[in-house]
């Protein structure tokens, strides 16, 4: 569905998971409107009334006009963040994220936790299947939790894309508990990014835009590719979210419970 529709109509699919209203980030579904994939909860909040549960679970892949997640072995759920970050611009990223205690994560599949995506921006292909790269993503893989973030290269319809990797913490050090994310993207020049976790810097890198998208965007939840280099179908993931915040400054996403979001 495309986010123009979804705009338009949000009064018409908030049971599929269009959120306006309070101090929340207008957001809206992606590929997944299966009913257990996406739910406010009450518990566990970070701060405020509710947070987020994200529920992925074996063959839940969706499409829409443009991209089949079954065709080309990706399953998620996710939420698109609507507000658009645009080149050449300062902006600051934060979440927070809890991982239950059982939350399982395979030693051969990621599990992205959180990107900035692209829209307009460079094409190719990966593992033989089309590909639309992301600036970054965060995510899991048996007990690591790394950050990709994409350095493209080439011409621009058949991008090489490769892995500049950054070591952030493990996925046990996440189970059972909130954690902090903040992102720090100054898209001016050649770039800048920071990322941090509970206040401390984990990652720093410059000079990786050799393109411009039309936009930058926020997408956040479970989102699994190359589901079968499992080897099985991949288990049922809970992940929950909170305090989802994008701001021009690193106060004015700074986690608070006096100040949250609902």
């Amino acid at each position: 569905m495309r986010r123009s529709l979804v705009f338009s109509m949000c009064s018409v699919l908030l049971l599929v998971g269009c959120v306006t209203g309070s101090g929340r980030l207008e957001t809206f579904r992606s590929l997944n409107n299966t009913p257990h994939g996406f739910q406010f909860v009450a518990s566990p909040i970070r701060a405020g009334e509710t947070a987020q549960r994200f529920e992925v679970r074996p063959g839940d892949c969706g499409q829409d006009d443009g991209w089949s997640d079954c065709a080309n072995n990706r399953e998620r759920s996710e939420l698109v963040v609507g507000e658009k970050i645009l080149p050449e611009t300062v902006r600051w990223i934060s979440y927070s994220i809890y991982l239950p205690s059982d939350f399982y994560s395979s030693p051969r599949v990621n599990t992205t936790i959180g990107q900035i995506h692209q829209k307009g921006g460079p094409t190719g292909t990966a593992g033989g299947l089309p590909s639309f790269p992301p600036l970054l993503q965060i995510d899991a893989r048996g007990n690591r939790v790394d950050a990709c973030l994409h350095i493209l290269t080439g011409p621009e319809n058949n991008i090489r894309d490769v892995c500049r990797n950054f070591s952030l913490t493990t996925v046990n050090a996440m189970r059972g508990r909130w954690t902090d994310v903040m992102v720090h993207l100054d898209s001016r020049g050649t770039g800048v990014l920071e990322i941090f976790l509970n206040g401390e810097r984990k990652a720093r890198s410059t000079g990786f835009i050799r393109f411009r998208p039309q936009e930058y965007y926020v997408k956040y939840g479970l989102y699994r590719s190359f589901v079968s280099r499992h080897g099985r179908p991949m288990p049922t993931q809970v992940a929950f979210y909170d305090e989802v915040r994008i701001g021009n400054d690193r106060p004015s996403v700074e986690i608070s419970v006096d100040r949250a979001v609902d």
